[in-house]
């Protein structure tokens, strides 16, 4: 024999019902919510200004400016050149470039067209210029908005608020007011006449003061600075409100950095100069002195002329000598050169070395290099700390260069001092060849040769003059704009990201609200639902019955109705439930008013006596009875009566109009009706009317109100417990629950009234119930396990058998 594999359904249609169920009844809400959030975010994104972009792209310098510096940078690769690339991006960024920039154009005034839904804002006005120092506004006005109105040709307003107080001050155009609150002058445009002047008197013009301040740190918020992968290209990009403005701030920055790069080179050269003029004033001063001195000297001792050897001696010395002093200037120029890069401190003191790069341009390359490195490592420690890899990085590249610096001068004051000791030499066999020369001749000839050699060292310190004036007309910027500023068109708002937003949330209100409505106020709404939230036996359902004013007892009303169906399958269920031989008492009670109990009450004690049962119905709702009411009986004598023992239970009992259905009323009410259901009297009249009749069904008050229905659950065989669509809720049925096990009720069930139908069930049950019912599988119609629900359908006794509508579904609600 072959076994079927048993397939796993990893989702089914029970699981899919709650979804299905939650979209049912918040479908609308879903839709509702997400049309509003949809036109609130129409109206919030047509408010929004535009947001313009404008784009610039910056070369930087490359590393080949200094060959020495390529030498040493030449291990480190991409790592280096990205690391000067974050550093030129922080200065780029930095408050102070930005506020540079700020100086140079005039952003303290911005200028606004109001509209009756939106404010634009615009360049400048078309027809008058305002001038409103920011310097002289009150503090509390910046940033806020001044009203203009143009009254004619002359005169204009101006309104504010200030300290909640609402200003207006009226001026003339063209001349200047200044208050404690604001200094302001508009001048107007040759362009105002009569006819312009028409069109702009119901134009609500407005502008704002803002601080350079709060402007830095609006730009810097709104300045993006990207690098091209594998370049040393920097792109600038700048979002405002003005597409206009937005190009002008990025050309100016980049003009601005341009000038900040050639700072350090141009600040070398005016040091150079400014150390080069103090030497050549004062070897003037001792030129002029010596020159002096030589005259009086030949005037007092009549010196005579030297000859040709004598002439040729005396050029040797001086020049041996000269060359000797320069060496020494160099020499000494390096020394102090060693002590400034051992004992300066400050990176923004720049040595004087441009001098020497006629006869030393490495010197000066490795010179600059370590200043421009110290410099660097003076911005990275903005962001970094000294123990960082990256800033110990370059502390390794200064020490490399210093200790090469200090290498190098080391060699070449040693080749110094070797040339001057060579030089003396030559200058003493000079000195041998004059010897011969009287004393005052050799005198005169030393006072000349020092004039000699300060004329040569004047004569050098001009050359240098001259070059490092050359040199500075040859500075030339080493970072070039390689694409100036243009606009990139509108970039923002995201109004259709917005949009969806607002249909997002307002979306998710819905769901919220859905989930509330389903943890707090869900209802229970068919028997499957409520078999599987309990486990108490589910005795049946009953659909949702319109005519319930006009035939509450539907067994005699509406026989073939489907509701009628539900109560032949309750009384089917009911064999399984009670014991098979005696007497059976019924308790039927609910949680709450109005659920409909007295309804199941009356209609299944009709249905069992349809079943050739005799069957009494007991009103034991002495509170509020209502059995009466629906045989249209009078209440004059019934339970109350008999518990007071005013009568015997004999003359209470009524025979309705339904064949083996009798009933007792409650009786009058009495004002202590729940301590008459403790009376011993209740076991004696249960007790006889057992042995006249098949079934006892008892109607109660409800449990949440009276606790009668719990004392006579004691003394019933089965207690149902009815539960309205309209009320039955998660909260009531744990209720429910909690109240039984802690009384330790154990016969109890539930039935589920009033269960009202889609309409394409309606139409699916209409022919099932006719085809069931014509061909006699009527009691096969049913709902005893809660695997089907009942429409608000009913069918009359008609030859036609066709089904009525209601158009207002009342409840089963007795």
């Amino acid at each position: 024999m072959t076994t079927q594999p048993q397939k796993t359904n990893f989702l089914d249609a029970d699981d899919l019902r709650p979804i299905i169920k939650f979209i049912s009844k918040n479908w609308y809400l879903m839709i509702l919510f997400s049309l509003i959030g949809m036109l609130l975010a129409f109206l919030y994104t047509h408010r929004l200004p535009n947001i313009y972009a404008a784009r610039a792209e910056i070369l930087l310098k490359s590393s080949e400016t200094y060959d020495y510096q390529t030498q040493i940078y030449k291990d480190l690769g991409y790592y280096s050149l990205m690391q000067d690339i974050t550093n030129q991006k922080r200065i780029l960024s930095s408050y102070d470039l930005i506020e540079k920039v700020l100086h140079k154009v005039d952003f303290t005034q911005t200028y606004y067209l109001v509209g009756r839904v939106k404010t634009e804002e615009i360049d400048r006005f078309a027809y008058f210029d305002v001038k409103c120092d920011w310097r002289k506004l009150d503090i509390n006005l910046y940033n806020k908005p001044f009203n203009l109105k143009i009254l004619d040709l002359g005169h204009y307003t101006i309104s504010y608020v200030l300290a909640g107080k609402k200003l207006t001050h009226e001026f003339e155009f063209g001349k200047a007011y200044e208050d404690v609150n604001f200094s302001i002058r508009v001048d107007v445009s040759p362009k105002l006449d009569e006819n312009v002047l028409r069109s702009i008197q119901e134009q609500n013009f407005q502008f704002q003061v803002h601080h350079p301040d709060y402007l830095i740190n609006k730009f810097k918020g709104s300045l993006a600075i990207a690098n091209q992968e594998f370049t040393s290209i920097l792109t600038l990009t700048m979002k405002d409100m003005l597409e206009s403005r937005a190009k002008i701030f990025l050309d100016t920055l980049a003009s601005v950095y341009i000038d900040y790069t050639l700072q350090n080179q141009v600040a070398v050269n005016e040091n150079t100069q400014a150390y080069i003029d103090r030497q050549v004033d004062e070897i003037m001063v001792i030129i002029d002195s010596l020159e002096q001195v030589v005259e009086n000297f030949k005037d007092e001792r009549n010196i005579l002329d030297l000859t040709m050897e004598q002439k040729n001696a005396f050029e040797a010395l001086s020049k041996t000598e000269t060359e000797i002093r320069e060496l020494k200037l160099r020499k000494q120029a390096i020394q102090d050169l060693e002590n400034f890069l051992t004992k300066e401190k400050d990176v923004s003191v720049i040595p004087p070395m441009n001098y020497l790069s006629g006869e030393d341009a490495s010197l000066n390359s490795m010179v600059m290099d370590l200043f421009n490195l110290r410099q660097r490592r003076t911005e990275l420690l903005v962001d970094m700390k000294p123990t960082d890899r990256r800033v110990q990085k370059l502390d390794s590249i200064v020490k490399t260069i210093r200790n090469s610096v200090f290498r190098y001068t080391t060699d070449n004051k040693t080749a110094i001092d070797q040339r001057i000791g060579d030089l003396q030499e030559e200058r003493n066999k000079a000195e041998a060849k004059l010897i011969n020369i009287p004393r005052s001749q050799r005198d005169l000839m030393s006072i000349e040769r020092k004039l000699t050699v300060n004329e040569g060292l004047y004569t050098f310190l001009l050359q240098k003059k001259a070059n490092t004036v050359i040199a500075r007309a040859a500075i030339i910027p080493q970072t070039s704009v390689i694409e100036a500023a243009r606009s990139l068109g509108v970039v923002g708002p995201e109004k259709s990201g917005t949009i969806w937003t607002f249909i997002g949330v307002g979306l998710f209100l819905a769901l919220l609200i859905g989930f509330i409505r389903a943890i707090f106020f869900e209802r229970i709404e068919n028997t499957r639902e409520l078999k599987s939230l309990t486990r108490l036996p589910l005795i049946g359902g009953v659909p949702n019955y319109q005519d319930i004013d006009m035939e509450p007892i539907v067994i005699a009303g509406n026989p073939r109705s489907n509701v009628s169906e539900a109560f032949r399958s309750i009384r089917t269920n009911l064999q399984y439930i009670l014991p098979e031989e005696g007497p059976k008492t019924i308790l039927i009670t609910s949680l709450h008013p109005g659920e409909g109990k007295t309804f199941v009450s009356v209609n299944l004690a009709a249905v069992l006596a349809k079943a050739s049962k005799r069957v009494i119905l007991l009103d034991f709702d002495m509170h509020k009875p209502k059995v009466h009411k629906t045989f249209n009986l009078e209440n004059v004598s019934g339970i109350s009566s008999f518990l007071i023992g005013k009568t015997d239970f004999r003359h209470t009992i009524i025979t309705t109009q339904i064949e083996n259905l009798d009933a007792i009323t409650a009786g009058p009410v009495p004002p202590n009706a729940s301590e008459l259901v403790l009376n011993a009297r209740v076991d004696q009249l249960l007790n006889e009317l057992k042995d006249m009749y098949d079934y006892l069904i008892v109607d109660t008050p409800p449990l949440m109100l009276i606790s009668d229905s719990l004392v006579l659950l004691n003394k019933t065989d089965l207690g149902i417990f009815v539960m309205n669509t309209d009320k039955a809720t998660k909260a009531g049925l744990r209720h429910l629950e909690d109240v039984l096990r802690q009384n330790n009720l154990m016969k109890n069930s539930v039935l589920l009234n009033n269960i009202k139908q889609k309409r394409w069930k309606y139409y699916y049950g209409k022919y099932a119930y006719r085809y069931g019912y014509g061909y006699g599988y009527g009691y096969g119609y049913g709902n005893s396990y809660g695997s089907y629900t009942y429409g608000n359908t009913y069918y009359s006794d008609d030859s036609t058998n066709k089904p009525k509508r209601r158009s207002k579904q009342k409840g089963n609600g007795i």
